[in-house]
């Protein structure tokens, strides 16, 4: 067994409970199952009850798997509902009953009594859908859907290329469609039955095992011949179906129709579905004909516009697949099923989506598919242009990650050492003579440029005037690109002593965010990008900069706790493209976006010695906290705060050859860019901001006299 890729997987459901160890070829070892602990194995217990019983279970099989394989991470699939954005359960009514929708903090609860593992809890229809899509026969699909009819029923849609699952902006949920309405009938005769969430005529209270089992009960103390009190209900219901008993048959054709209306709107809805998956003991047991019978009735309805049968979009998956038990393990080995990611619509029908997607391009273990979306064109060939630094780093993973291994792949790489002052003219002649060198086709094969800011600023730009455009995908793999410069729209190149200068609007086709290249980014370049994160946070995320100020030390050293870096990764993502949504093209000038870049561009091309990017930003923010504070609209207390959080995080708030008038000729000049006004965001508060057009010389004067007297304090 490869332990370095071995992790525990872990799968509860309403009825069962199945450990495993997943070892790096994709089998399954020291397999067991065993009773669920639930309020039907449990009978009496109250939900916190059951929450003991749970987190004991899964802690007592992690262990002693953990011990026996050598492994510490631990992937658990779990028959609830699950904020995917926190990772909170939100309730279960097949595994704590009815009145149990109270959220509990499973994964906090495991952390908690067994720190030594690493603990990845999903929920399992997503992990049965990411399971689903790392399959070689899915490759070619779009989007799948993954369902889940057991005791419960969920859906889960996951993207192929990405291995994203989509969720809810505010809830962090995905196709709870066990708790939508659904009408029953056998024949001509209605029911209402309650669901295990205790509500009445939802779906899972009929097309469920649990609602199944309720509806053959009935029948049989109604005197169904075909059925015997003194025999398991499921049993006889399966047996009667395979030898065609007509009673049966209706049960089954009843038992299936509201399923089936709820796949039509799933497909009627999200038409880059391509493929749905039954998983689960329903499907499983009862065979083809539970099959047959769902997409009969499918296409008894059928979709408006569509000819031909549904059935070759739906199938059953395999009863002996483990489906959840793998999902868990790869989600708990490259985190790719809770990867957030944003699609940002153009002010044209193009738009493109910026995805995170922890540990696949610098681990090596992503596909072209999955790491960078390149679709099958001009597959053969690839050009990437990346930093020589990184490349002697991640180059075999990157290698092996943009080929998927094939020989069959050639990858061609132009390797840079980028920096500021060479982000000029010579530098997009020079690509473009490669981009020639290379046969670049005009869109089906886009130029990859893997490195910081500066060189997805180069490579975009050249990517964005060659051609009058060719496509490209982003990988950014500093801090500062993954949560600023890489996201947005705007390329540009520094001319005539200016910071970008010339430059141009340029969607990327798409912009890989893999937090696995900041564990060897130098900590100098990491707190640049933390000056970026505390520019967002200041005018659009309080919490981003409560965030920011409780974690500075470990921060400022570029060591912080990935749960933390991934959270004010996603979080600064959110708020940035917040504020550029709608406005790609800065048709509207006032832009809280801008808050730090007002005088930081001649800050950064100007002082010696010289300040990274992130560091003017920094010292750009100290100066508008100050012109904040000193105008009365930023309460002292804060402008303290936001300086000191500065400080802590490790970042300067002034530089000792800044003066007075190179502040003021930097507004002047920015004043330009921004249409003749200064609109200048100014602090009210943490997260909220006004624009002011009036600043004055003798302002800029109070703000940084201010700044150097507490840099004295401070040396003092």
């Amino acid at each position: 067994m490869t332990t370095t890729d071995a992790v525990v997987v872990l799968d509860v459901g309403g009825t069962h409970a199945r450990s495993a160890v997943l070892d790096g070829q994709g089998h399954l070892n020291d397999l067991a199952v065993r009773p669920a602990p639930s309020w039907v194995s449990c009978p009496g217990e109250g939900a916190a009850s059951l929450h003991q019983r749970l987190v004991d279970l899964l802690v007592d099989d992690a262990r002693r798997l953990a011990r026996r394989h050598s492994v510490a991470a631990v992937g658990v699939s779990l028959g609830a509902a699950i904020d995917a954005r926190t990772g909170m359960t939100v309730g279960s009514g097949p595994l704590w009953g009815e009145g149990a929708g109270h959220r509990f903090d499973t994964a906090g609860a495991l952390r908690d009594a067994a720190p030594e593992l690493r603990w990845t809890v999903v929920n399992d229809v997503t992990a049965s859908a990411v399971a689903l899509s790392s399959r070689p026969d899915a490759r070619h699909l779009r989007r799948l859907a993954a369902v889940v009819v057991g005791s419960g029923i969920g859906l889960r849609t996951v993207e192929v290329g990405t291995g994203r699952v989509p969720v809810a902006a505010d809830s962090g949920l995905q196709g709870e469609i066990g708790h939508l309405p659904a009408g029953f009938r056998i024949g001509s005769r209605e029911l209402v039955l309650c669901c295990d969430c205790g509500a009445t005529g939802h779906l899972s209270a009929y097309a469920s095992g649990r609602g199944i089992d309720r509806i053959l009960a009935q029948l049989a103390a109604e005197g169904a011949s075909w059925l015997a009190a003194d025999s398991p209900l499921c049993s006889q219901f399966a047996q009667a179906v395979a030898g065609g008993e007509e009673a049966a048959l209706t049960v089954l054709e009843a038992v299936t129709r509201p399923l089936a209306h709820a796949l039509l709107s799933v497909l009627s809805t999200d038409a880059e579905i391509d493929r749905v998956v039954l998983t689960g003991g329903v499907p499983a047991g009862l065979g083809r004909a539970y099959l047959e019978c769902l997409t009969a009735q499918m296409d008894a309805v059928g979709l408006y516009g569509r000819s031909g049968s549904l059935a070759d979009k739906v199938q059953v998956a395999s009863p002996d697949a483990d489906l959840a038990l793998h999902g868990a393990g790869l989600v708990a080995r490259t985190g790719a099923a809770g990867a957030r990611s944003w699609t940002v619509p153009g002010d044209d029908p193009k738009s493109y989506s910026v995805v995170m997607a922890p540990n696949t391009l610098a681990s090596g273990r992503g596909t072209p598919q999955v790491a960078v979306g390149v679709g099958p064109h001009g597959a053969a060939r690839r050009l990437v242009v990346a930093d020589k630094r990184v490349w002697k780093l991640y180059g075999d993973a990157l290698t092996k990650a943009l080929t998927g291994a094939s020989e069959d792949v050639a990858l061609e790489t132009l390797l840079l050492e980028p920096d500021e002052p060479g982000k000029n003219l010579a530098a997009v002649s020079d690509l473009v003579d490669a981009f020639d060198r290379f046969g670049l086709l005009r869109r089906s094969q886009p130029v990859i440029a893997v490195g910081g800011g500066v060189l997805l600023d180069l490579v975009g730009f050249t990517a964005s005037i060659y051609r009058r455009g060719v496509p490209l995908i982003k990988v950014p793999t500093t801090l500062l690109g993954m949560i600023d410069a890489g996201i947005g729209v705007k390329t540009a190149i520094n001319y005539g002593g200016h910071k970008s200068r010339l430059g141009t609007y340029s969607r990327p086709g798409q912009v890989v965010i893999d937090p696995g290249f900041l564990s060897t980014l130098d900590p100098r370049e990491y707190r640049c990008g933390l000056g970026e994160a505390i520019k967002i946070a200041l005018v659009a995320d309080a919490a981003l900069f409560d965030l920011l100020d409780t974690h500075g030390p470990t921060l400022a050293a570029g060591t912080p706790d990935s749960c933390v870096e991934s959270e004010i990764i996603e979080r600064s993502i959110t708020a940035m493209l917040g504020q550029l949504i709608g406005n790609l093209g800065e048709d509207r000038l006032d832009r809280l976006a801008d808050i730090g870049h007002t005088f930081s561009g001649a800050l950064e091309m100007s002082l010696e010695p010289a300040l990274l990017h992130g560091e003017a930003v920094a010292v750009d923010l100290a100066v508008t906290v100050m012109l904040s504070r000193n105008r009365g609209l930023l309460p002292s207390a804060v402008a303290d705060r936001v300086i000191r959080v500065l400080t802590v995080l490790g970042l300067p708030t002034v530089h000792r050859e800044m003066t007075l008038d190179l502040l003021a000729d930097a507004l002047a000049h920015t004043s330009l860019h921004r249409d003749g006004l200064q609109r200048l965001p100014l602090l009210r508060d943490i997260g909220h901001a006004v624009f002011v057009n009036d600043v004055t010389e003798e302002e800029l004067g109070e703000a940084l006299a201010a700044l150097r007297t507490r840099q004295l304090q401070v040396m003092s």
